[in-house]
């Protein structure tokens, strides 16, 4: 199996995988895990990857370019793309057994207020990990890999 992740803060993955059973996984060759800051695909001359509710409102949500050029780079025909978000499906063993199946998962993890709505259009589902709020989906991306 072959697992991308989208984050902005790829240094908080540094211990996640590199410990435990995960990590005898990865050496065995039993999954891949690769990390992309997709803030590396923007076009922004700032290094923006966040932008203003199209629809008004306070706070930032991720914007589309750079998220869809980091998914498009590393799409295959056998790929699902999962964005984390506290509006998914909730994350059950069930689940996670029918994710194991999968050849290639990419999942996004988000920050600031939230998505721009177009990105779920390239999303195949949305999970989320339960009913609390975190700062981010690197955590839950986390408990979904393992």
């Amino acid at each position: 199996m072959k697992i991308d992740i989208l984050s902005l803060f790829p240094n908080l993955f540094e211990g996640a995988f590199t410990e435990s059973i995960i990590k005898r996984c990865v050496e065995k060759g039993i999954v891949e895990i690769n990390i992309h800051n997709f803030r590396d695909f923007t076009t922004d001359p700032h290094g923006n990857v966040d932008d203003t509710p199209f629809g008004g409102g306070s706070g930032m949500v991720l914007a589309c370019q750079p998220i869809f050029d980091c998914i498009s780079s590393l799409k295959t025909d056998d790929r699902l793309v999962i964005m984390m978000t506290p509006s998914g499906k909730t994350y059950n063993q069930k689940m996670a057994y029918e994710l194991s199946t999968k050849k290639h998962l990419i999942i996004l993890c988000g920050h600031y207020e939230g998505f721009d709505e177009r990105i779920t259009s390239i999303c195949d589902m949305e999970i989320s990990v339960g009913d609390y709020v975190l700062t981010g989906g690197e955590l839950p991306s986390m408990i979904l890999v393992d």
